[in-house]
Protein backbone atom coordinates (compact mmCIF):
# COMPACT_ATOMS: atom_id res chain seq x y z
CA UNK A 1 0.00 0.00 0.00
CA UNK A 2 2.90 2.54 1.18
CA UNK A 3 4.51 1.91 -2.84
CA UNK A 4 1.15 1.96 -4.55
CA UNK A 5 -0.12 5.73 -2.59
CA UNK A 6 3.52 7.20 -3.12
CA UNK A 7 3.39 6.57 -6.46
CA UNK A 8 -0.02 7.83 -6.58
CA UNK A 9 1.30 10.98 -4.43
CA UNK A 10 3.47 12.19 -7.04
CA UNK A 11 1.25 11.57 -9.78
CA UNK A 12 -1.40 14.11 -8.61
CA UNK A 13 -1.72 13.84 -4.53
CA UNK A 14 -4.79 16.54 -3.77
CA UNK A 15 -6.63 14.25 -6.47
CA UNK A 16 -5.86 11.16 -5.28
CA UNK A 17 -6.80 12.62 -1.92
CA UNK A 18 -9.92 13.60 -3.15
CA UNK A 19 -11.43 12.89 -6.65
CA UNK A 20 -13.43 15.23 -6.86
CA UNK A 21 -10.78 17.46 -7.83
CA UNK A 22 -10.44 17.58 -11.63
CA UNK A 23 -7.46 15.42 -12.40
CA UNK A 24 -4.17 17.35 -12.40
CA UNK A 25 -5.86 20.75 -11.87
CA UNK A 26 -7.07 20.85 -8.32
CA UNK A 27 -8.57 24.22 -6.95
CA UNK A 28 -6.20 24.25 -3.33
CA UNK A 29 -8.85 26.63 -1.61
CA UNK A 30 -12.10 24.19 -2.42
CA UNK A 31 -9.67 21.54 -1.67
CA UNK A 32 -8.76 22.27 2.02
CA UNK A 33 -12.60 24.02 2.25
CA UNK A 34 -13.67 20.50 1.31
CA UNK A 35 -12.01 18.79 4.13
CA UNK A 36 -13.62 21.34 6.40
CA UNK A 37 -17.01 20.32 5.27
CA UNK A 38 -16.18 16.70 5.40
CA UNK A 39 -14.92 16.33 8.67
CA UNK A 40 -18.32 18.85 10.04
CA UNK A 41 -20.25 15.78 8.28
CA UNK A 42 -18.34 13.02 9.69
CA UNK A 43 -18.99 14.47 13.46
CA UNK A 44 -21.94 16.25 12.42
CA UNK A 45 -23.72 12.95 11.57
CA UNK A 46 -22.03 10.72 14.87
CA UNK A 47 -22.80 13.32 17.23
CA UNK A 48 -18.69 13.55 18.07
CA UNK A 49 -17.06 16.91 18.64
CA UNK A 50 -13.75 17.63 19.09
CA UNK A 51 -12.74 19.52 22.39
CA UNK A 52 -10.16 22.70 22.47
CA UNK A 53 -7.79 19.88 24.98
CA UNK A 54 -7.69 17.04 22.42
CA UNK A 55 -5.19 14.95 20.95
CA UNK A 56 -6.53 13.75 17.84
CA UNK A 57 -5.32 10.78 15.69
CA UNK A 58 -5.56 11.42 12.02
CA UNK A 59 -5.27 7.68 10.24
CA UNK A 60 -4.65 8.15 6.65
CA UNK A 61 -3.82 11.88 6.75
CA UNK A 62 -2.71 12.27 3.17
CA UNK A 63 -1.77 15.61 3.02
CA UNK A 64 -3.50 17.21 5.74
CA UNK A 65 -6.75 17.83 4.01
CA UNK A 66 -8.35 17.18 7.94
CA UNK A 67 -5.82 17.60 9.78
CA UNK A 68 -5.32 21.27 8.96
CA UNK A 69 -8.82 21.71 10.64
CA UNK A 70 -8.14 19.09 13.37
CA UNK A 71 -5.08 20.98 14.30
CA UNK A 72 -7.35 24.58 14.63
CA UNK A 73 -9.62 22.71 17.22
CA UNK A 74 -7.64 20.41 18.92
CA UNK A 75 -4.47 20.83 21.81
CA UNK A 76 -2.49 17.86 19.29
CA UNK A 77 -2.78 15.90 16.18
CA UNK A 78 -1.15 12.72 15.61
CA UNK A 79 -1.28 12.79 11.38
CA UNK A 80 -0.48 9.09 10.60
CA UNK A 81 -0.24 7.89 6.86
CA UNK A 82 1.46 5.05 4.78
CA UNK A 83 2.52 6.82 2.58
CA UNK A 84 6.50 8.61 2.54
CA UNK A 85 5.45 10.88 -0.48
CA UNK A 86 1.67 12.17 1.02
CA UNK A 87 3.64 13.03 4.35
CA UNK A 88 5.90 14.71 2.90
CA UNK A 89 3.22 17.19 0.50
CA UNK A 90 1.35 17.57 3.94
CA UNK A 91 4.22 19.11 5.63
CA UNK A 92 5.02 21.30 2.72
CA UNK A 93 1.25 22.02 2.49
CA UNK A 94 0.74 22.45 6.55
CA UNK A 95 4.17 24.00 7.63
CA UNK A 96 2.90 26.54 9.93
CA UNK A 97 0.92 23.66 12.27
CA UNK A 98 2.93 23.25 15.34
CA UNK A 99 0.94 20.99 17.26
CA UNK A 100 1.27 18.29 14.71
CA UNK A 101 3.06 15.29 14.62
CA UNK A 102 3.22 13.51 11.03
CA UNK A 103 3.79 9.71 11.44
CA UNK A 104 4.99 7.35 9.20
CA UNK A 105 2.55 4.30 9.63
CA UNK A 106 3.62 0.20 8.78
CA UNK A 107 0.05 -0.04 7.07
CA UNK A 108 -1.52 -2.27 9.59
CA UNK A 109 -1.09 -0.48 13.19
CA UNK A 110 -1.03 2.59 14.21
CA UNK A 111 2.06 2.42 16.15
CA UNK A 112 4.26 3.86 16.77
CA UNK A 113 1.40 6.18 18.53
CA UNK A 114 1.66 5.18 22.20
CA UNK A 115 -0.86 3.38 23.94
CA UNK A 116 -3.60 5.59 25.91
CA UNK A 117 -2.23 8.69 23.94
CA UNK A 118 -5.34 9.91 22.01
CA UNK A 119 -9.04 11.20 23.39
CA UNK A 120 -10.21 10.58 20.22
CA UNK A 121 -9.74 9.42 16.26
CA UNK A 122 -11.02 10.31 12.77
CA UNK A 123 -10.68 8.46 9.22
CA UNK A 124 -12.43 10.08 6.43
CA UNK A 125 -12.42 7.78 2.73
CA UNK A 126 -8.82 5.74 3.99
CA UNK A 127 -10.50 2.33 5.02
CA UNK A 128 -12.53 2.24 1.77
CA UNK A 129 -9.23 1.88 -0.07
CA UNK A 130 -7.57 -0.94 2.14
CA UNK A 131 -8.06 -3.65 0.03
CA UNK A 132 -8.56 -6.59 2.69
CA UNK A 133 -10.83 -5.68 5.29
CA UNK A 134 -9.25 -7.91 7.96
CA UNK A 135 -6.17 -5.00 7.71
CA UNK A 136 -9.66 -2.71 8.61
CA UNK A 137 -10.56 -4.30 11.72
CA UNK A 138 -7.34 -4.59 12.79
CA UNK A 139 -7.14 -0.53 12.50
CA UNK A 140 -10.31 -1.09 14.79
CA UNK A 141 -8.40 -2.96 17.46
CA UNK A 142 -5.69 -0.46 17.77
CA UNK A 143 -7.89 2.07 18.06
CA UNK A 144 -9.05 0.69 21.39
CA UNK A 145 -5.22 0.23 21.87
CA UNK A 146 -4.48 4.62 21.22
CA UNK A 147 -7.96 5.47 23.20
CA UNK A 148 -8.19 6.97 26.60
CA UNK A 149 -10.87 4.92 28.43
CA UNK A 150 -13.95 7.43 27.75
CA UNK A 151 -12.33 8.36 23.94
CA UNK A 152 -14.20 8.04 20.75
CA UNK A 153 -13.33 6.85 17.01
CA UNK A 154 -15.68 8.48 13.85
CA UNK A 155 -14.77 6.97 10.86
CA UNK A 156 -16.18 5.60 7.59
CA UNK A 157 -16.07 2.32 6.02
CA UNK A 158 -17.51 0.74 2.92
CA UNK A 159 -20.05 -1.47 3.58
CA UNK A 160 -21.48 -1.76 -0.04
CA UNK A 161 -19.40 -4.98 -1.84
CA UNK A 162 -20.97 -3.51 -5.14
CA UNK A 163 -18.48 -0.26 -6.13
CA UNK A 164 -15.01 -2.79 -5.07
CA UNK A 165 -15.25 -3.91 -8.43
CA UNK A 166 -13.08 -3.00 -11.30
CA UNK A 167 -14.95 -0.81 -14.09
CA UNK A 168 -11.80 1.28 -15.58
CA UNK A 169 -12.83 1.07 -19.62
CA UNK A 170 -10.23 0.71 -22.18
CA UNK A 171 -10.45 4.32 -22.84
CA UNK A 172 -9.56 5.16 -19.85
CA UNK A 173 -6.79 3.04 -18.84
CA UNK A 174 -5.10 4.04 -22.45
CA UNK A 175 -5.62 7.86 -21.50
CA UNK A 176 -3.85 7.05 -18.12
CA UNK A 177 -0.93 5.27 -19.73
CA UNK A 178 -0.09 8.47 -21.68
CA UNK A 179 -1.02 10.68 -18.43
CA UNK A 180 -4.39 12.13 -19.61
CA UNK A 181 -6.51 10.31 -16.63
CA UNK A 182 -5.50 9.28 -13.16
CA UNK A 183 -3.39 5.52 -12.86
CA UNK A 184 -4.37 2.97 -10.49
CA UNK A 185 -8.00 2.73 -11.09
CA UNK A 186 -8.06 -1.29 -11.25
CA UNK A 187 -5.70 -1.99 -8.28
CA UNK A 188 -6.95 -3.44 -5.16
CA UNK A 189 -5.47 -0.88 -3.49
CA UNK A 190 -7.71 1.81 -5.11
CA UNK A 191 -10.58 -0.58 -5.51
CA UNK A 192 -10.40 -1.21 -1.44
CA UNK A 193 -12.68 -3.46 0.17
CA UNK A 194 -16.04 -3.47 2.51
CA UNK A 195 -16.44 -4.57 5.60
CA UNK A 196 -18.78 -6.81 7.68
CA UNK A 197 -20.57 -5.10 10.46
CA UNK A 198 -20.94 -7.49 12.51
CA UNK A 199 -17.10 -8.63 12.31
CA UNK A 200 -16.66 -5.06 13.08
CA UNK A 201 -18.79 -4.96 16.16
CA UNK A 202 -17.12 -8.27 17.12
CA UNK A 203 -13.64 -6.56 16.56
CA UNK A 204 -14.22 -3.43 18.61
CA UNK A 205 -16.15 -5.46 21.31
CA UNK A 206 -12.19 -7.56 21.79
CA UNK A 207 -10.80 -4.06 21.82
CA UNK A 208 -13.03 -2.44 24.48
CA UNK A 209 -14.68 -0.09 22.30
CA UNK A 210 -18.51 0.11 22.31
CA UNK A 211 -20.57 0.86 18.97
CA UNK A 212 -22.48 3.94 19.25
CA UNK A 213 -23.70 4.48 16.24
CA UNK A 214 -23.64 3.76 12.68
CA UNK A 215 -24.99 6.01 10.00
CA UNK A 216 -25.16 4.61 6.39
CA UNK A 217 -25.36 0.98 6.40
CA UNK A 218 -25.07 -0.69 3.45
CA UNK A 219 -23.60 1.89 1.68
CA UNK A 220 -19.95 3.17 0.85
CA UNK A 221 -19.94 6.03 3.33
CA UNK A 222 -20.91 3.83 6.06
CA UNK A 223 -19.97 5.94 9.16
CA UNK A 224 -19.04 4.60 12.19
CA UNK A 225 -18.90 6.14 16.55
CA UNK A 226 -16.94 4.25 18.71
CA UNK A 227 -16.28 4.61 22.46
CA UNK A 228 -13.46 3.21 24.53
CA UNK A 229 -14.98 1.62 27.54
CA UNK A 230 -13.07 -0.14 30.72
CA UNK A 231 -9.63 0.17 32.17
Amino acid sequence: MGRFWDARAREDAMFFVDDREPYGQADQARFWKQGERDLDHVLGSLGAAVQAGDTVVDVGCGVGRLTRVLAERAARVYAIDVSAEMLGRAREHNGHLDNVEWVRGDGTTLRPIPDAAADAVVSHVVFQHIPDPRITYRYVAEMGRVLRRGGWAAFQVSNDPSIHRATQSLGARLRAAIGRAPKGQDDPKWLGSAVDLDELRATAERARLSVERVEGAGTQFCLVLLRRTGA
